[in-house]
């Protein structure tokens, strides 16, 4: 099975954030440093800034992040029009390099304010029978089946990808009860982009895995809070540490720049 769209963009917005321009960087290092944006958990990514990127998993990092990201309230409207406005005028070239269009500011504002509280639903999944989060889970049954998810490495899966060739991802992950949890949600949330997926879904996992009921033990973990930001109390991080964050964010806009 291929990886999902989703999945590539994003992974390729990660790798053009790894070269930012000085004027993407200046222009982001306000978000990543600042308390507006702790809903985002940008702080638990700077540590991909640390690690050897040729060998090192960027699981248990992803793990650290998502786990805090499930604990803090949510973003707010404003809050997620503040990221995206920042992002669109200050790194248009990266987002212009991987196909995404910047614009109409307002229909990406609105694309990732509609999209983002499933997107952060469906990121904050567990599974009970392990108590492990359904998205390190399923990092973890994917790097088993291929290689370790290095930076390196998933720049690598993503360039064969793109050239058309194929990820064989095992059954057992693609049709996991998390994967089932994730495909009800945003079958529920966004029917029509996921309706013409159905049939190839079903034909691969089986009828009972589009039956909308979702698994008995898989559990919503989102904080169901809002997170307001302390605007008096920023973030103190390095320059690197800055470059990671606007990379982060970089790389989760390329996502939502393409809903637009």
């Amino acid at each position: 099975m291929r990886f999902t769209p989703a999945l590539l963009i994003a992974g390729a917005g990660f790798a053009t954030a790894q070269t930012l321009s000085s004027q993407c960087e200046s222009g982001l290092a306000s978000i990543a440093g600042s308390s507006e944006a702790s809903c985002l958990n940008l702080n638990a990514l700077v540590q991909l800034a640390l690690s050897n990127s040729s060998s090192t998993s960027v699981i248990p990092t992803i793990n650290t992040w998502a786990t805090g990201l499930c604990s803090t309230g949510a973003c707010t409207n404003q809050t997620l029009s503040d990221v995206v406005t920042n992002i669109t005028t200050a790194c248009s070239t990266e987002l212009q390099s991987i196909g995404a269009s910047t614009t109409n500011t307002g229909a990406l504002i609105s694309a990732v304010q509609q999209a983002y509280p499933t997107v952060r639903q469906i990121a904050c999944l567990k599974d009970t029978s392990t108590s492990t989060l359904c998205l390190t889970e399923t990092l973890t049954g994917i790097q088993s089946a291929t290689t370790t998810l290095s930076l390196t490495n998933i720049v690598g899966l993503i360039t064969k990808v793109m050239s058309g060739q194929t990820v064989s991802i095992p059954q057992n992950v693609t049709c996991s009860d998390c994967s089932k949890a994730a495909y009800t949600i945003a079958a529920q949330n966004f029917p029509s982009l996921v309706s013409g997926e159905q049939s190839s879904v079903s034909s691969t996992c089986g009828a009972d895995f589009t039956n909308g009921q979702m698994p008995t033990d898989v559990q919503e973990t989102a904080s169901n809070t809002t997170s307001t930001g302390n605007t008096g109390a920023a973030v103190s991080l390095s320059m690197g540490s800055l470059h990671m964050g606007a990379a982060a964010l970089v790389a989760v806009s390329s996502v939502f720049a393409f809903l637009a």
